[in-house]
Formats: structure tokens, C-alpha cells, sequence
């Protein structure tokens, strides 16, 4: 029997019976899709230990009305029609192109530029969002194209803006997320360098980051920024996506403009490259391949942004009879289908046969799944259905170990996903799939009972549990129109927190950037905010601490969510690595916090939250305090404001 989680989302106990919208896909998108609308909200009230909840109409445009408000700017000459100086060209080509917002941190190297975009454009189309960190900035960007769905812009100050934003733009790249970004730069003519431009120039200014972006360029003369941001935005939003950078020499900016450096109007020529399809052949041998399996296991990963993924992956499993797991820190599958195998992914170590989509590090996973006592699955078949190494660069690392692979679809994963059902169709063996089926649900029920009894064994424990952090968490939110924008990596406690599938978590920084998460969360809610929706997120409190700024953005424009920081007072991440370093030298493990815990004092993040304009409540140690902060904070949030929750958790 098809499974009906996903299509079949029960009404929540509000006002007139509210069925709560699901995330849907925009016809013809094929990155990560712009959540469907919903017309109501949920407001949360406090009354004495009772709390209200009701269904309203959504108050989502008087907020971007008031974001619009912020920073007009004033005395404009509404009659000017025509870019007069270079950089107000490639402001009228943002536009074109759409771009809404820009994140910035300010710098003289690109002023005719930001001139540009708020005398000659009126700061609108794209409107400037200031950051107080040029990683901030780029954070932001990189959250909201993630979550969004549309590319994002960024312009930063170089050179030092640009090493300041370096660590940012490789999460970026690393997670193939697309956007653009400007840099300045002094002037290349020396002879009309300032004193200040001599440090503000290189030669060439993109070689701090060729590594880790899909291109750059260093438009000459000013007719030529045009034609570099067209270019910039095809190379960044054609798969696999990635950031690209465009250096704007600061005295071009001011020159007046020239004869046909005003936008291109037809777009359309200039359009990202269409998704790749997979080799007809290479499916057919890879759908027999799977129905002749006789343990097939699916593992999925970036695909999980994508909200088209959700069915196709469906439909494919219950076909093949397959066991499913997310790739680590992606959302593709329904939580509480019976094929989702994320409660005991060593069931990985039992296949003939994995499908790998969209996966980063396969052979990696493969060797975390195996049992400590038990056979790994690198003897199973392997078919890797990506993009593979296009787009690598030799500089990092980050593709991990060389992937064996017995048969590699190189295309789009959606379209090879279709192609994929559509030829398994012709050949699958209904009896033996449902067969398996009933075994994988009867594993994973046993699976899903031992995770619920480690959760009630520490419900009460102090520090607060992961697992009461997530599973409160997920009660106060579960009935409102929100999207998770972050999550505890190492600690998160699977299967509490019930999924319905891709487009409702948009995973980690990409390339373990420690500061990515309030920047990105801020840009996340942003494009949330811009569909109806409520950002909301689990930040842990190293993270927090080196980007809190980004809160002050958030509440300058507006933007709501509802931040949890998870506090451990620690870079916790790293003391197991210094335990086992000295237990294998025969020294004291006790000694694994030094240099780690972030205490005496203890950071009061709440108050640091409160000091950007935040409404903010915590440290929050009782267990039993737990749900009422966070209902409190999400009728914050729910009521335009930035929320929050400072949470002591367990380590």
C-alpha cells in the first residue's frame, strides 16, 4: 500500500480545523524550491501555566512592509532614468537579474557602487542589508539562496574584507549554494590611488579565493560590469552551484558611464544551463541492477533542499522495497515512514546494492554505518547517481576518498530520479518489494521503541538532554508554518523531530565553518519571512558567539525567527578528540576540557541577545522551564520580534 504520511497532513486542534500547507515547489524550479503560502499563522498566548493557541490571517506583508520602511533613502531625483556612472549600470543589471537584497559590510573600495544603489536605485531591488561582519554578510547570503531558492549578492570591502569573509565564501562553495559576490578593489591605474588604495589593492584580488569559487573576473573598463555580472550569475546558478566573485576596481565605479553600458533587457539569452539528463543506458542497467537486488538501500544528501525529492525518493523505495537513509545532516524522506531507516543506518552494512543521490561522501558514510562488531558494505554494488566531479577543484580535499561506483548517473538527481522510477517500472518484482518492506518496518519499529526509551531515560536529566531540547522544541513549533533552518550536528537525536521530507530542513554550513549559523539563520528567516513562513533554529553556543552580531541585522529589518541556542559551554566538539588522543598516549583524559569549556565566566548569551534588540530569555536550566520559554519565544517570533532561548544543555 502507497504510503499517505506526506499527502495526508492531519488538521491541528486551532480555530476552524487550519490544515497546515506543506512545502511545495515553484513549476519549472529545479534548485532548492520557495515553500508554498500559507494563509495563517499561529499566535500563542500566555495565560497564567495555560497557553492559547489560534489560528490568524497572516501578518507576513505588514512585515515586509515594514522591512521595505528601514533606510529610504531621501531627495532622490525621480526623473533619472539612465545609468550616468559604471556602477549604476551593474546596479540596474541586480535588478534585471533579481536580486532583492544585497548583504553588505561597507567599505570605500566599492562606494560608487553602494551610491549606486541607494541614490540611483532608491535601495530597492537589490536593498542593502547591513551586516557588522563581512562573514555575516556572506553567512547570510548563503542562507538565504539556500533557503530561498533565488541566487543572493553580497559586496564586501578588499582586501580585508574579502580575507575576513574567505572562511564564509569556502562553506559556500563546499555546500554549492549559489551566489554573487562583489569585491572592491583600489584602482588598477596606480596614478589614481589614494594613499589608503595601495593597501586595498592586488594583483589579483580573486587569488585569495580562485580556490574556492566556480569563477571570477576583473571587468575593464566600466562597459564591461554588465557583461561579468551576467556572467557571474549564469556560472553560479548552473548545477553543481557555487559562489562566484566579481572585482570592481574602484575608480571605474565613479567614471562616468559610456555609450551601452546600461543592462541587458533580454534576459532570456543569458539564462543558467538547463539540468543534465542521465545515459538512457546507464539507467536501464541501473534500474535492473536495483530490482535484481536483493537488499537495496537508498541514501540521499543535497537533494534533501529540493521539495520535489520527497515523493520521487517515496516512490522509488516502496517500488524497490528499499531501506532508506539521509545522507548525514540532510532531510529527504518522511520521518515516520516505515522504509526510513535513520534509526539504525548500520542496516547499510546488510546491501547488495546502494543507490547513492546527491551524497558528498559515500565510502565515509558507509564506514560510520558499520557495526563494531559487524561486516561493513563495501563489498555492495555501488550506483552514484550526481553530478560527480564537475565543478571540483584541486585545492581542498573536500570530495573525500576516491568513490568505487558500478555504474555513475551523471545528471541532475531529480531528473535522474524520474528517469530512474520510470525504467524500474518496466521490471520491479512487486511481491519480493513488499516482502522486504514489512522486514525493514519490523527492524525499524524495534529501532524507533530503543530511541524512545533513551529519550524518556534522560527526560529529566540536568543539564537539560538533546533529546528534551529537540522533542520540546518540536512540540511548541510542530502546528505553525515554519521551516528549520539549523540543527545540532553531532547530538541530534533522530526521530523526534517529525519531518514530512526535503524543503524542511536545509542542513550545515557545508564546510564545517564554526560562525555560520546566526548569519545564515538571519538569512534563512529572511527568505522564510518572504514566504510566509516562520525561520527557526537550533544554534549552538561556540557558533553563536562568533557571529552573534548577525542578530543585529535580524532585528534592524525586521526579520523574525526563533533562535535556540544550544549552550554546553563548550567547543565541546573537540574534547572527545583530546580524550582520545591522551588515553592512546597513556595520559589523563580528565584534562580533555582545558582550552575547550567556555566558562568561568559564563557568557551570558540571553543579555548578549537582548544588547542587539532581541527578545531574549534564558539560561534556562530546569527542565520543567523548558516548554513555557519556548512557547513564550515563539509567540515572539510569531508576533514580528526576534526570539531568544538561551538552553544549558547536557555535553
Amino acid at each position: 500500500m502507497r504510503w499517505m504520511g506526506r499527502a495526508a497532513v492531519a488538521p491541528f486542534a486551532i480555530e476552524g480545523d487550519v490544515r497546515q500547507e506543506g512545502t511545495g515547489i515553484e513549476p519549472g524550479e529545479t534548485y532548492p524550491p520557495r515553500p508554498l503560502r500559507s494563509c495563517f499563522n499561529v499566535i500563542v498566548q500566555t495565560m497564567g501555566d495555560e497557553i492559547i493557541m489560534s489560528a490568524t490571517e497572516s501578518e507576513s506583508e505588514p512585515q515586509q512592509k515594514r522591512m521595505m520602511e528601514v533606510e529610504n533613502p531621501v531627495g532622490l531625483d525621480s526623473s533619472r532614468k539612465n545609468p550616468t556612472h559604471g556602477s549604476d549600470a551593474m546596479v540596474d543589471q541586480l535588478g534585471v537579474l533579481g536580486y532583492r537584497y544585497i548583504a553588505i559590510n561597507p567599505g570605500s573600495s566599492f562606494r560608487g557602487f553602494h551610491d549606486s544603489v541607494v541614490n540611483y536605485h532608491g535601495n530597492k531591488d537589490p536593498k542593502l542589508l547591513l551586516c557588522l561582519h563581512e562573514e555575516v554578510a556572506i553567512s547570510l547570503a548563503h542562507g538565504y539562496s539556500k533557503v530561498g531558492g533565488r541566487p543572493a549578492a553580497a559586496a564586501i570591502h578588499d582586501l580585508v574584507g574579502l580575507m575576513h569573509a574567505s572562511m564564509a565564501i569556502y562553506d559556500a562553495f563546499l555546500d554549492q549554494v549559489p551566489m554573487v559576490i562583489l569585491g572592491g578593489s583600489g584602482p588598477r591605474d596606480r596614478f589614481k590611488r589614494r594613499p589608503i588604495d595601495w593597501i586595498h589593492s592586488a594583483d589579483t584580488q580573486a587569488e585569495l579565493i580562485r580556490s574556492y569559487v566556480k569563477w571570477d573576473d576583473e571587468p575593464n573598463p566600466s562597459s564591461a560590469f554588465v557583461q561579468s555580472l551576467i556572467k557571474a550569475h549564469q556560472i553560479a546558478n548552473s548545477a553543481p552551484y557555487g559562489p562566484t566573485y566579481v572585482s570592481l576596481d574602484c575608480a571605474l565605479q565613479e567614471e562616468e558611464a559610456s555609450q551601452g553600458s546600461g543592462p541587458d533587457p533580454d534576459i532570456q539569452l543569458f539564462q543558467p544551463n538547463p539540468p543534465i539528463a542521465p545515459h538512457l543506458e546507464a539507467v536501464r542497467a541501473a534500474a535492473k541492477m536495483l530490482c535484481d537486488s536483493r537488499m537495496p538501500v537508498i541514501i540521499a544528501g543535497r537533494i534533501g533542499r529540493n521539495a520535489l525529492a520527497t515523493d520521487l525518493l517515496v516512490e522509488l523505495v516502496e517500488l524497490l522495497g528499499a531501506a532508506y537513509i539521509d545522507d548525514r545532516n540532510t532531510v529527504a524522506f518522511p520521518t515516520d515512514h516505515p522504509n526510513n531507516c535513520n534509526a539504525d543506518p548500520s542496516i547499510i552494512s546488510d546491501a547488495d546494492t546502494i543507490l547513492s543521490v546527491d551524497v558528498v561522501d559515500l565510502p565515509s558514510l558507509i564506514e560510520r554505518s558499520k557495526p563494531s562488531d559487524g561486516p561493513s558494505a563495501n563489498s555492495a554494488k555501488i550506483i552514484d547517481l550526481s553530478m560527480g566531479d564537475i565543478g571540483a577543484k584541486s585545492w581542498s580535499n573536500s570530495s573525500g576518498m576516491i568513490k568505487p561506483r558500478n555504474i555513475h548517473l551523471l545528471c541532475d538527481p531529480i531528473h535522474g530520479l524520474k528517469e530512474l522510477i520510470a525504467a524500474a517500472r518496466q521490471i520491479t518484482r512487486k511481491r519480493d518489494a513488499a516482502g522486504r518492506s514489512r522486514l525493514i518496518a519490523e527492524r525499524m519499529s524495534a529501532a524507533k521503541a530503543l530511541q524512545e526509551r533513551d529519550m524518556r531515560s534522560h527526560w529529566d536529566d540536568m543539564p537539560i538532554s538533546q533529546q528534551r531540547l529537540v522533542a520540546e522544541m518540536w512540540q511548541t513549533v510542530k502546528d505553525t508554518s515554519c521551516l528549520l533552518l539549523l540543527r545540532n550536528t553531532r547530538s541530534w537525536p533522530e526521530g523526534i523531530w517529525k519531518f514530512r521530507g526535503a524543503g524542511e530542513y536545509f542542513g550545515d554550513s557545508g564546510g564545517g565553518g564554526v560562525g555560520y549559523g546566526p548569519g545564515a539563520m538571519v538569512g534563512g528567516a529572511l527568505a522564510a519571512m518572504d514566504n510566509d513562513k516562520l525561520g527557526v533554529g537550533i544554534v549552538g553556543d561556540g557558533d553563536f558567539l562568533m557571529a552573534s552580531s548577525a542578530l543585529w541585522t535580524a532585528v534592524h529589518y525586521g526579520i523574525p525567527m526563533l533562535m535556540v541556542i544550544n549552550d554546553n559551554n563548550s567547543f565541546y566538539n573537540d574534547e572527545p578528540h583530546q580524550a582520545r588522543v591522551a588515553k592512546h598516549r597513556g595520559r589523563p583524559p580528565e584534562n580533555s576540557w582545558i582550552g575547550m569549556r567556555i566558562s568561568e565566566p559564563q557568557v551570558d548569551l540571553a543579555a548578549l541577545a537582548r544588547s542587539y534588540g532581541c527578545w531574549a530569555i534564558g539560561p534556562v536550566d530546569e527542565p520543567s522551564d523548558l516548554s513555557n520559554a519556548l512557547k513564550s519565544g515563539l509567540n515572539q517570533a510569531l508576533n514580528g520580534k526576534v526570539a531568544v532561548v538561551h538552553v544549558h544543555t547536557a555535553r
